[in-house]
């Protein structure tokens, strides 16, 4: 959707210019699943991304992938290689089907950028708070003393296989950041901008009529190329 490819390219701008690792999707190297309600507590903890008052963003863009090709980045030091909190970026790019039908359609939309509360991969406790664009995660000191230690690939990979689940996902990267040099503020400003172009495009398709001067979407239908085209488009149709 082109509606968020200049949001992925400011946030693609704040990231160094190649990532420290890349490994395309591998369902053999997945991380192992944990239970759905087991509690991390902090004495089980080894460090949290994102955690100790830390910055910290999350997003998901529906939007274009050149190659097709589902692959797990990672900028900074992999899981094994952090000892304390740091600040964390997760930032996700999927590519939809070609049909605008299954693209645009706004409960698809929200189904999928939900996947992510389905992963409990063993080891990694997930805390997002969608509302801030915020993802937390808890790391056990058992996985890093694992043979070989969970690592970001292994997340990346279980994440990827969540989301190529759905039928109108085509292709996943996956970006984990935890590079000290990254400007996490204004990755989270992003990251927000992304939700509200999610939101908007849920709200358009869902609204009866087009009435500019009274829509509370006008302010970001001004920024997006292509938000309020999609409303006029959808009106025509009907």
């Amino acid at each position: 959707m082109e509606l968020y490819n200049n949001v992925g390219r400011q946030i693609r701008a704040l990231l160094p210019y190649a990532p420290a690792k890349r490994a395309p999707y591998d369902a053999a190297a997945c991380a192992p699943e944990g239970e759905k309600d087991r509690i991390l507590f902090g004495s089980d903890t080894a460090y949290e991304l994102g955690g100790g008052g830390k910055q910290s963003a999350e997003a998901v863009l529906f939007a274009d992938l050149p190659e097709e090709q589902s692959e797990t980045l990672l900028y900074g030091p992999d899981l094994s290689e952090i000892s304390s909190d740091v600040p964390f970026g997760h930032i996700t790019v999927v590519k939809m089907k070609e049909s605008e039908d299954a693209a645009l359609s706004s409960e698809r939309l929200k189904t999928i950028g939900f996947t992510v509360f389905q992963l409990y991969p063993e080891g990694y406790h997930i805390r997002i708070s969608p509302a801030a664009c915020r993802e937390q995660v808890r790391v056990a000191k058992a996985a890093l003393q694992k043979k070989p230690p969970l690592s970001f690939l292994n997340v990346g990979n279980s994440l990827i296989k969540a989301f190529l689940r759905h039928p109108d996902v085509i292709a996943v990267q996956t970006a984990f950041i935890t590079d000290p040099a990254v400007d996490y503020k204004a990755l989270s400003v992003l990251s927000g901008k992304t939700k509200k172009i999610t939101d908007a495009v849920q709200s358009t398709l869902q609204l009866d009529e087009l009435d500019c001067a009274s829509c509370k979407m006008k302010p970001l239908c001004d920024e997006i190329d292509g938000l309020r085209e999609l409303h006029f488009r959808k009106e025509g149709k009907r």
